[in-house]
């Protein structure tokens, strides 16, 4: 049981491409797709430019390694049940909700993200979702579908919000300074989705 992809994808060079806070942010990895490329035009690059070329690039790759992975692991173990964890989801279906600052923060949820890129966010987000459910299925894995069961717990969803805000402070530090949620799942986040994982495996050993 595990999940990847989103490094691989590079969702985080998508997030630095397109906000100048979170270049600035020592703390926080990846490097934006082409920093030559402003900040407040990542929405045209991503969807039409040398973005969208790298984007689709990146795509193949997840797909191809997640097939490579699986097949492997078939291979060495013949009998082992394998179950592919997809990513829960980050941008909401109705992206006004990202424009209001969840309950005792102070910045937007995407922090300075132009809002009409966030659909193009969750677009490369519903993307490497259906590269690896595509994966999954192609390789008689099974696949826990975060994405389809978490649209009302996103970063925008204020107090059920399952994903922490870019630039909200979690409760680990590094070198005495926090460091940031940055999309990751915070403590609602992580039990929903280990209940659905639980669930999923609990599934697959009973059958």
């Amino acid at each position: 049981m595990g999940g990847m992809g989103g490094n691989t994808m590079g969702f985080t060079s998508i997030l630095k491409q397109c906000s100048d806070e979170l270049r600035k942010h020592p703390l926080l990895p990846g490097e934006p797709v082409d920093p030559d490329q402003p900040a407040g035009e990542c929405r045209d690059f991503l969807e039409w430019e040398d973005g969208k070329a790298w984007l689709d690039y990146r795509l193949d790759q997840v797909e191809g390694d997640l097939e490579q992975t699986l097949m492997r692991m078939s291979y060495f173990a013949p009998d082992a049940e394998r179950v592919l964890v997809g990513y829960p989801r980050l941008v909401p279906k109705n992206t006004t909700k990202c424009l209001t600052a969840a309950p005792g923060q102070t910045e937007l949820p995407f922090a300075d993200i132009p809002q009409d890129a966030l659909p193009i966010l969750g677009q490369a987000q519903k993307r490497l979702d259906d590269r690896m459910k595509k994966a999954a299925a192609d390789n008689g894995a099974d696949f826990v579908d975060l994405y389809a069961n978490t649209g009302s717990n996103t970063a925008c969803d204020g107090a059920n919000r399952g994903i922490g805000g870019l630039t909200e402070n979690s409760k680990l530090e590094l070198f005495g300074q926090p460091i940031p949620w940055y999309g990751h799942p915070n403590e609602k986040g992580r039990d929903i989705q280990a209940k659905r994982v639980a669930a999923e495996i609990e599934t697959v050993l009973n059958r």
